[in-house]
């Protein structure tokens, strides 16, 4: 006779406090994704004195930036989805030791073909990290909560960005751009050591497994000790049952909402890169010091990290959809007021925050669309595949933008104006992932809660 009591996880972890436990878990993740951002703007900033020392070419240098961009899409489609096979946790901790190992081994490089595998390989690490914390952190959160702490996690990109440049600013004219290679080694392989002792495995992802699994009884008393917990239980979680592979990122009607987010993800990328790697030099092109270019680039990424905050409990409290919508259109007049802030320093500061807090704010929101569009079992293959292409077709955007400078004789507000098309798309993008996903909400709803 089975006497194993039938509780749904999700009320369980929705009638309980946020706790200690669980905000560490998400203070830990928001940490994690910072390497991202450290990634994103470190070799962009020592290029120049990087180049010199080992005698680079500057235009062989594209080549290190393609390597790291197939080395981040490369992990995103394969350590994303490792995920969903091996657990949150372990993923997690490969990738990040993938990249501390890796670019602690720039510090000692001689030459372009070292530089290349290593930021290769470091590549790899930084790419399949984000799908999986967000993963974690959207596991662990309240369903009410949930895009709130993607986001946060995600505002962590913007916060490594800034923290990079801090970093680089003092490090490099100090001891050189290898230092500034060791301390983000360093400090990563810091990061691992404080995972492996507090980084738990996905509630949700252990009860997939093994609906009894008895690691779910011992981490639910760790976010809750004085909660009324059943020992002898039988988990469950009402969603899509699937089996966690790429096929099911296409079934039971997912396709077009796959295919949208995918689109979502190139077209955010694009105009982030767009602006990380340009905006200092369009700025300049205006006429503004090469001081003022940097602070229009701090603010960008401070707009960015609050953007990611703020939008969360925005989220929580209006419907993510609506103030996802809300948010991209936001960027169309963001963006005008950029393209026309010429002599106008407040303007460009102003202007600036505002498309840092609407575009890397609106890569949160987006991934805080594909955490939701997923069920636990597929969950970190959505999210690798897509930040996969999204990274992988975003790569463009770059060389694109040189080309239609220097052979298309595009002016600064030409290029700056390019972004409210992917805007307006991005908004019409939302308003049908909306739709599909109430109706696959309301197709779940209808069946008896799943065990997965």
């Amino acid at each position: 006779m089975n006497t194993q009591t039938r509780v749904d996880v999700e009320q369980v972890l929705g009638q309980m406090p946020v706790g200690g436990y669980r905000v560490a878990v998400f203070v830990l993740a928001v940490l994690l994704a910072m390497l991202d951002g450290i990634d994103n703007v470190t070799l962009g900033l020592v290029a120049p004195a990087l180049s010199a020392e080992l005698q680079i070419p500057k235009t062989d240098l594209a080549s290190v930036f393609t390597a790291t961009l197939i080395g981040l899409t490369v992990g995103a489609m394969v350590l994303g989805p490792a995920g969903d096979k091996w657990g949150r946790r372990p993923a997690t901790l490969a990738c990040t030791a993938f990249f501390g190992i890796f670019t602690l081994a720039i510090h000692y490089v001689q030459g372009l073909n070292m530089l290349i595998l290593f930021r290769f390989l470091a590549g790899i690490g930084i790419g399949g990290l984000l799908p999986n914390i967000c993963a974690l952190v959207s596991e662990y959160s309240p369903n009410k909560h949930r895009q709130t702490g993607v986001l946060v996690v995600s505002g962590g990109i913007a916060a490594g960005a800034m923290l990079g440049g801090i970093l680089a600013s003092f490090i490099e004219p100090a001891l050189g751009w290898r230092s500034l290679f060791m301390v983000a080694g360093g400090v990563t392989i810091v990061a691992l050591i404080v995972a492996i002792i507090l980084l738990p495995e996905s509630i949700r992802f252990l009860i997939a497994r093994n609906p009894t699994h008895p690691d779910v009884y011992r981490l639910l008393k760790r976010i809750s000790p004085a909660a009324d917990i059943p020992q002898n239980a039988r988990w469950m979680v009402s969603e899509r049952p699937t089996t966690g592979t790429f096929r099911e990122l296409f079934a039971g009607g997912m396709s077009l909402t796959t295919i949208i987010l995918w689109v979502s993800y190139i077209l955010i990328l694009s105009t982030m890169y767009l602006l990380f790697q340009w905006l200092p030099t369009l700025v300049r092109e205006f006429g503004f010091s090469p001081a003022m270019a940097t602070y229009a680039s701090t603010v960008f990424n401070l707009g960015g990290m609050v953007g990611s905050i703020v939008l969360g409990p925005m989220a929580a409290r209006w419907g993510v959809y609506k103030v996802s919508a809300i948010n991209f259109l936001v960027i169309i007049p963001g963006m005008i007021a950029l393209a026309s802030s010429r002599d106008m320093q407040m303007l460009l500061l102003f202007s600036s925050f505002v498309t840092g807090w609407t575009i890397m704010g609106g890569l949160g929101v987006i991934n805080a669309l594909t955490t939701d569009a997923y069920p636990t079992a597929s969950r970190s293959t959505g999210l690798g595949w897509a930040s996969g292409v999204g990274r992988l077709g975003s790569s463009f955007s770059p060389s694109f933008i040189g080309w239609l400078m220097v052979s298309g004789g595009w002016a600064a507000h030409d290029i700056l104006m390019l972004p409210i098309v992917p805007a307006i798309i991005l908004t019409i993008a939302v308003v049908i992932v909306g739709s599909l996903n109430r109706k696959q909400t309301t197709n779940v709803s209808g069946i008896a809660a799943t065990h997965i």
